[in-house]
């Protein structure tokens, strides 16, 4: 619930201040997030993600970011009251920890996940993804709990990192893709879910890039 109401008043601070809309395609398809836990996968470009990711995030969801964040003052502080998930990359106990806590979330809180498959911050103005790692899809295999890709627009032309602002009256552009099942999902079918699945954000990141471009 923290997180909610912060994803609320993220919504209202960056229409307020930043002049910033954000519009979701495909926003029915977080209605699953209401019936069940969800992991939901999208790509990560910046720290900027956490303006967008208040117009995606289930009521009842707790984020996976980078331990780092959690000591940036205010952000870090407010993510760590609620209850979202730290991991120490290249850290196995850190890792192993991540995925116990992401377990008891799914199984026993009925509470969604919210991953960055790709493991690290990709800026790439031409829509191309890194490589996904494997932890979001296992999670999901082993709590048989659907998977709701997210593709988000880039971001970076819509930001100036010499003026530190966003550009006035910008729109950010999100993509909600269908649910996928993992109710008979086996262990050996999931290199090609990975697979898929990147190849289905990755196509709906240029696509939203592209009409973006044309606007301009």
């Amino acid at each position: 619930m923290t997180n909610w109401v912060g994803a609320h008043a993220m919504r209202i601070l960056a229409r307020c201040l930043l002049g910033i809309t954000v519009e979701v395609e495909g926003a029915e398809h977080l209605l699953r997030a209401k019936a069940t836990s969800c992991v939901l996968v999208a790509n990560h470009q910046s720290l900027l993600d956490t303006i967008w990711l208040a117009w995606v995030l289930p009521r009842s969801a707790v984020v996976v970011a980078n331990m780092f964040i959690s000591r940036i003052p205010v952000l870090g502080w407010f993510m760590r009251l609620g209850g979202n998930l730290f991991v120490r990359q290249g850290d196995k106990q850190s890792i192993k920890a991540l995925f116990e806590d992401s377990l008891r979330y799914l199984e026993f809180e009925r509470t969604s996940i919210v991953m960055f498959p790709e493991g690290k911050r990709n800026p790439s103005e031409a829509g191309s993804l890194l490589e996904f790692k494997k932890g979001a899809f296992y999670l999901a295999y082993c709590t048989r709990a659907p998977i709701i890709p997210v593709a988000v627009q880039c971001t970076r032309p819509l930001y100036s990192w010499s003026d530190c602002r966003f550009r006035r009256g910008c729109t950010i552009r999100i993509r909600v893709l269908a649910p996928i099942s993992t109710e008979s999902l086996t262990e050996e079918d999931i290199p090609a879910l990975i697979a898929d699945t990147r190849n289905d954000i990755q196509k709906a990141c240029i696509s939203l890039s592209l009409a973006h471009s044309k606007i301009l």
